[in-house]
């Protein structure tokens, strides 16, 4: 008998059910992040930024919201995240959180809820650009420093937090230093693992 051949719809389906299963759903956002990292492996400044770095992340974190801030201004409001990685690839010589004391997790806390807060500054704020993905940012250019902040990393990690009708975290700027404390504890005490796969750990387990 011969086999069904896909259809459009028929492969919508397919990937609709395998992104109910969040361990599945991690790896096929894994590969929009390395895809990501790629690009940022084939800048000559790895720290400088386009449309196509927000475009990256926009396709990593998934969802309803596009890039829509006009192309006149985007290049300006650019600027000071650019500005903010470079201090951040100049203040970590060592870009492991494990390996980090408390005082540079401090400053790197400081430094990640710094960058956070330019999506809400106006010279800075750029449409369809939110606190989460520029976490995702940060993340990819230093993918052993910086964990992702989303609802998912914050519910495995046993972070309470406030959500609103939708089942999105309130003000989520705010936990992101402890979420970065709960991925330095837990990679010290389990040395074996990486921060990529404690994320897929934390990301994989279900939302309560």
């Amino acid at each position: 008998m011969a086999k069904q051949r896909a259809t459009p719809v028929t492969i919508m389906l397919e990937v609709n059910k395998m992104a109910r299963n969040p361990e599945t759903t991690w790896q096929m956002l894994d590969e929009a992040m390395s895809h990501f990292q790629a690009h940022i492996a084939l800048k000559k400044d790895r720290c400088s930024l386009t449309i196509v770095d927000l475009l990256h992340v926009s396709n990593f974190k998934g969802g309803n919201a596009s890039i829509t801030e006009p192309v006149q201004s985007l290049p300006r409001k650019l600027k000071p995240y650019e500005s903010a990685l470079w201090e951040i690839d100049k203040a970590f010589s060592i870009k492991e959180l494990i390996k980090l004391d408390d005082g540079k997790t401090s400053e790197l806390k400081l430094r990640c809820k710094q960058f956070l807060e330019l999506t809400r500054n106006p010279n800075s704020e750029i449409r369809g650009f939110g606190p989460s993905y520029a976490s995702a940012l940060l993340a990819a250019h230093f993918p052993n420093l910086i964990p992702i902040l989303d609802r998912r990393a914050l519910n495995g990690a046993g972070i309470k937090v406030d959500k609103d009708s939708q089942g999105q975290v309130r003000n989520i700027t705010s936990h992101y230093g402890d979420l970065i404390d709960a991925f330095r504890r837990e990679l010290l005490r389990n040395p074996g693992i990486t921060l990529r796969q404690l994320d897929k750990r934390w990301f994989s387990k279900p939302l309560t």
